[in-house]
């Protein structure tokens, strides 16, 4: 028993663990077999219903009969025809009943049968419900003769039909005399012969029967159908839907950057070890974000470090040479002074820049409901003082404004400052901003009309400390750099281009949904 029970589980366990292959035709072959099981018993249970409701004998009154005028019943008959052999001989040869009929005709007599007890006679003036009065047919319009009648009859009507239908055809005389040569039967009666014979067709199956025999039918495809869903549900559930939802929740989660869980894999297939290739690609980006992260922070230390430790000697420079500068007797020791200190100045800007760069990569932004337009006028009045240091003219314009987005005042403040003292630094004469707003997004756009970007400065001039020329002055190269990392951290980009007149255009985009309220119309606060 044991024995047995541990074969029972082995085979469980390479069932559950085998491909996913094997597996979908194991249970397409179970959904097969159930199908075929459950449709032989249907169909049977169907069968036997639809049986049920047939009548005892369902032919009971149907098939060839004859008209007995003493009994005024339709009879169950069969035909004596001898099809082209004449009539006068097959009698002679068959009976000592004297043939009166012309020997060229062809005679086809109707003798009452009692060899189908099932079938049952039919009395004309009260016919039985299931035999369907209407349907009745002479058989002789089959053949063509003289006088039959082709439509179907009323029960009422046989008996004057059938008198004169005798009457009008050969072999009347022939089926009297043969009627008074035979025997009686078990029951003492003369069977009753006719030159005359009708067909009752069968009445058709019941309503319901019908019902049932085309349910059978139809169940048949039903039933497999049914099966083949059941089991593909059941496949999908048992071997698919754990780790599709595991790979589908890793992938979401990935791109979310979130690598704090593990991808478990439950069996040991083709899916399962895709789980298991999914859980070495989270490690592997778990691994190498710690190593970026530990990357960041060293060289975030490194730049504070180095910015603290170079404040002082730079300090003691630039007092030092300041010191020279006051005492000194010579003009020319007195510039050189001068210039150590421009300098030294100048590498206490660049330790500062590094310092405030590590802060603003760490920074969020933080939107908050903002009137554009009301922006827009605060950074104009800010470049106006800007511009008028570079000697320069301002131009500012708007367009399309609506009255309050989502949008972090600070961020984009910073943003345009950036812009503008770039713009002002190049410029010839005029410098010029405009904001618009469309489909969710603050775009601003700063332009000069100064020498403009060249090919490398249009691809590089957005890296932090890059410059195509660094002259005296303080450039560090960090204005397009902080713009561009504000914009991307407002869900948006900076743009670099050839204005169309001449000049430097930049064209910084944010995103800025208009607020909830505005955008269902709901009244101001």
């Amino acid at each position: 028993m044991a024995s047995v029970s541990g074969a029972l589980r082995g085979l469980r366990s390479r069932a559950a663990n085998c491909s996913v292959r094997a597996a979908f035709a194991l249970y397409a072959a179970v959904a097969l077999l159930a199908a075929l099981a459950l449709s032989f018993v249907v169909t049977g249970l169907l069968g036997l219903l639809a049986n049920s409701l047939l009548p005892v004998d369902p032919y009971a009154y149907s098939g060839t009969y004859v008209y007995d005028a003493r009994k005024g019943e339709l009879v169950p008959a069969e035909a004596l025809s001898w099809y082209e052999i004449p009539a006068s001989e097959a009698l002679r040869e068959s009976s000592s009943v004297q043939v009166t009929a012309d020997a060229t005709d062809i005679v086809t007599l109707y003798v009452e049968s009692r060899a189908d007890a099932g079938k049952l006679p039919i009395a004309v003036d009260a016919p039985p419900s299931e035999a369907r009065d209407g349907e009745l047919t002479d058989l002789a319009w089959w053949t063509g003769a003289e006088g039959s009648q082709g439509k179907s009859l009323d029960f009422a009507d046989v008996a004057a039909y059938d008198a004169a239908a005798r009457a009008a055809r050969p072999g009347s005389e022939d089926a009297e005399r043969l009627a008074e040569g035979l025997p009686d039967n078990a029951d003492g009666e003369r069977p009753a012969v006719s030159n005359v014979g009708y067909y009752l067709p069968y009445p058709g199956d019941p309503g319901a029967y019908r019902a049932l025999a085309w349910l059978a039918v139809a169940s048949v495809p039903a039933i497999f159908v049914a099966c083949l869903v059941i089991a593909g549900r059941r496949f999908y559930r048992s071997r698919l839907a754990g780790p599709i939802a595991a790979m589908d929740d890793a992938a979401r989660r990935i791109a979310a950057n979130d690598l704090d869980f593990r991808v478990r894999a439950t069996r040991d297939d083709e899916l399962g070890r895709l789980c298991e290739q999914f859980e070495a690609m989270r490690a592997e980006l778990e691994r190498t974000e710690g190593e970026l992260w530990r990357a960041a922070e060293s060289r975030r230390q490194v730049n504070a470090a180095f910015a603290h430790d170079l404040r002082t000697p730079l300090t003691v420079v630039r007092g030092q040479a300041e010191l020279i500068a006051r005492i000194a007797g010579r003009d020319d020791v007195r510039a050189a002074a001068a210039a150590i200190v421009r300098q030294a100045e100048r590498l206490s800007d660049f330790a500062d820049s590094m310092r405030g760069l590590d802060a603003l990569e760490a920074a969020e932004v933080d939107p908050a409901p903002l009137d554009p337009a009301a922006w827009v006028r605060e950074v104009a009045a800010d470049a106006r003082e800007v511009v008028r240091d570079a000697g320069c003219g301002l131009v500012v314009a708007s367009a399309g404004l609506p009255p309050l987005v989502m949008a972090d005042g600070r961020a984009l403040s910073r943003i345009a400052d950036n812009l503008v003292a770039n713009a002002a630094r190049y410029a010839r004469s005029e410098v010029g901003v405009s904001l618009s707003w469309a489909d969710g997004e603050l775009e601003l756009v700063v332009t000069d009309d100064g020498p403009g970007f060249g090919d490398v400065a249009l691809e590089r001039a957005a890296e932090p400390f890059w410059g195509e020329s660094k002259g005296a002055g303080g450039h560090l190269g960090l204005g397009l750099y902080v713009a561009r990392l504000l914009a991307e951290k407002h869900g948006g980009s900076l743009e670099l281009a050839r204005a169309e007149g001449g000049g430097a255009l930049v064209r910084a985009r944010v995103s800025a949904p208009e607020t909830p309220a505005v955008a269902h119309g709901a009244p101001d606060a």
